[in-house]
């Protein structure tokens, strides 16, 4: 009669060193690409033309262009800020803005709440600030 050896299901075959290696350097190397991407996707957006349209005591219009020259969709924050002639914060507003791949769009965004008023409306403002929150 023969014999017929069976395959043991239960033996543990080990993993190549060279397998190991290869997974090792693939992994490395992933979260390298990812490092140089988070540091790089902030320069593919470009704010121009920050200005305010209409202030009254109690709100401003804001209108600002963003450039998106990435070739992806992007959804980024934004914190709008308001500062008056005295360098007093008037106001402040994170708003999240969803830009589309290889777009320049204009955007208009209205401030409500001021933490003091503006007296004179326009006049009153020094500078006004629209930057990536991160």
């Amino acid at each position: 009669m023969e014999s017929v050896d069976r395959i043991d299901i239960k033996k543990k075959w080990p993993i190549p060193p060279a397998v190991k290696l290869i997974l090792m350097l693939a992994v490395v190397m992933g979260l390298v690409g990812r490092s140089c991407w988070l540091k790089t996707r902030d320069a593919n957006i470009q704010i121009t033309n920050i200005e305010v349209v209409e202030a009254t005591k109690v709100s401003a219009d804001v209108k600002f262009n963003v450039a998106n020259r990435a070739d992806i969709a992007l959804t980024k924050s934004f914190l709008i800020k308001i500062i008056d002639k005295d360098d007093q914060l008037v106001a402040s507003k994170i708003t999240q803005i969803e830009l589309p791949p290889k777009s320049n769009k204009r955007y208009l965004k209205v401030l409500q709440k001021f933490n003091i008023p503006l007296m004179n409306g326009i006049d009153d403002i020094k500078e006004v600030t629209v930057e990536v929150y991160k």
